[in-house]
């Protein structure tokens, strides 16, 4: 298990090369009064035009970009990794959306309904205990929405020319090699995507990189080489009988009433939550090129894993994930292994959420695609210290909480005027009750959402920051 405690934000920020000592020192300050109020809006948080000002001038600076900011961070979570020794690194994609147009801002859909930008994050999470490490990569892209418009001219909607070498696709390989490049050997890392992932290309990197990966199949009518000859995977999938067992938490998906593509709605039907019993079993089958990749390598094999639910409830789509793997899947034990290595997936996912809500990313007043990367770049550390604190308590609700917040942390929760009808934090959980109260949070509205944690965790380090300030002025009276 790795053990680490949450100290200020500025250390994720340390040894930033903005090009100039003072920026880099500015960045520091920044850091710390967002991570103060990370889901209030700039003026209020700021304080005073002039610092609002210093600030709107630091992130459109052109004298450095949001990889500059965010370089500290990625190598702080690469030490991480070498500490916990084996990492799950977890690619996914999210859109960044603003409701008003904005300065250089590309489309988000085919429709153009919503101005913002693609953000490629890979989160790299410890295989021992499922707690967040950090970002190990970050990439952001624009969309002109003139592919989409070309290739529904020419009929062709769903196809992507091989030789574009600005194609999206390509950003799921360079997320791979930029993990790849950052581990040098120093800990072992298992590559997790979601269906968005699976196209050959980025097997065949994986496979000359020689490293470890869970991806979840979404081509089901491919063609694998099998010891009966060419087949199409769904045949394969569907002679598979049982190895083994297991229940799994089925999360409820609805949709709004307008707003999601009738593609989307029968490619993932709406659910209820529930505990499903799903089904496991595997194959071994070898990949080859296809007629769209311009990849020529050897072919090579893989495993697959079917996941299904044989008899789902009455008006209920049944679960089925097909994963493709690298790992070793000959016993039941190996099988539920595998499973879990995709489950970790979710994890993302809260990350998004903390970003987005906690963060409140997607309220920024700022104009142009370069600032607002700046601003994706400085919350992504502090995004980070926020999932972590959900994750310390999930993993271990009786762990010490001393274990996620400094002593004074724990001491200015227990007196803060909303937490005095409470007992002194002893553990994680403890301490997360002390910091949601701090956010406002009424035991009779359910568990705390990230908005509220985001408002208690600012409250805590403004109550810091004050208490530091009066320990300072003890020490000069005393000398």
């Amino acid at each position: 298990m790795v053990q680490r405690a949450l100290g200020t934000v500025g250390l994720e920020f340390g040894g930033a090369d903005l090009g100039d000592r003072r920026r880099s020192a500015r960045l520091t300050s920044i850091a710390e009064t967002l991570e103060e109020q990370p889901a209030r809006g700039f003026p209020r948080l700021l304080g005073s035009d002039a610092a609002l000002e210093a600030f709107y001038r630091f992130i459109n600076n052109p004298g450095f970009g949001a990889e500059d900011i965010v370089a500290p961070h990625v190598a702080a979570t690469a030490e991480r990794a070498a500490e916990a020794g084996v990492v799950v690194a977890v690619h996914d994609t999210t859109l960044v959306e603003y409701s008003t147009k904005r300065k250089d801002l590309g489309v988000t859909t085919r429709k153009r309904r919503a101005h913002g930008f693609v953000a490629q994050v890979t989160l790299l999470v410890s295989k021992a205990d499922g707690l967040p490490l950090g970002v190990g990569s970050l990439e952001t892209l624009r969309r002109s929405g003139q592919k989409w418009a070309k290739r529904k001219k020419e009929g062709q909607r769903g196809r992507v020319h091989r030789d574009d070498s600005g194609r999206e696709s390509l950003r799921w390989i360079r997320s791979v090699e930029a993990v790849e490049a950052a581990r040098r050997d120093r800990f072992g890392v298992i590559h997790v995507t979601d269906a968005e992932g699976d196209f050959f290309e980025l097997f065949s990197r994986l496979n000359a990189l020689d490293t470890r990966f869970v991806i979840r199949a979404g081509q089901l009518d491919r063609t694998v080489q099998t010891d009966q000859g060419a087949r199409k995977l769904r045949e394969v999938l569907d002679e598979l009988s049982p190895q083994t067992w297991r229940e799994i938490e089925v999360c409820e998906r609805k949709y709004p009433a307008r707003g999601v593509a009738k593609a989307t709605r029968l490619r993932h039907p709406e659910r209820e939550a529930r505990v499903a019993r799903v089904a496991i079993a595997s194959a071994r089958v070898t990949l080859t090129g296809t007629k769209y990749s311009g990849v020529k390598t050897e072919p090579f094999q893989v495993n697959i894993i079917r996941v299904w639910e044989p008899r789902p409830p009455k008006n209920q789509p049944s679960v089925e994930w097909v994963l493709v793997t690298t790992e070793e899947v000959a016993s039941a034990g190996e099988l539920k292994r595998v499973v879990d290595l995709y489950r970790l997936r979710w994890i993302i996912e809260e990350y998004f959420k903390a970003l987005k809500t906690g963060c409140s990313l997607e309220k920024r007043q700022v104009e142009s695609y370069d600032a607002l990367r700046k601003v994706l770049a400085l919350f992504v550390p502090i995004a980070y210290r926020l999932l972590l604190l959900r994750g310390l308590e999930r993993l271990d609700s009786n762990a010490p909480a001393r274990r996620a917040f400094s002593e004074t942390d724990l001491h200015i929760m227990a007196n803060a005027p909303s937490n005095r009808s409470l007992q002194p934090p002893r553990t994680v959980t403890d301490a997360l009750t002390h910091l949601a109260r701090l956010g406002g949070h009424l035991k009779n509205n359910g568990p705390p959402g990230w908005q509220t944690l985001g408002w208690g965790y600012e409250k805590l380090l403004t109550l810091r920051l004050g208490w530091e300030m009066a320990m300072a002025a003890q020490r000069c009276d005393q000398s």
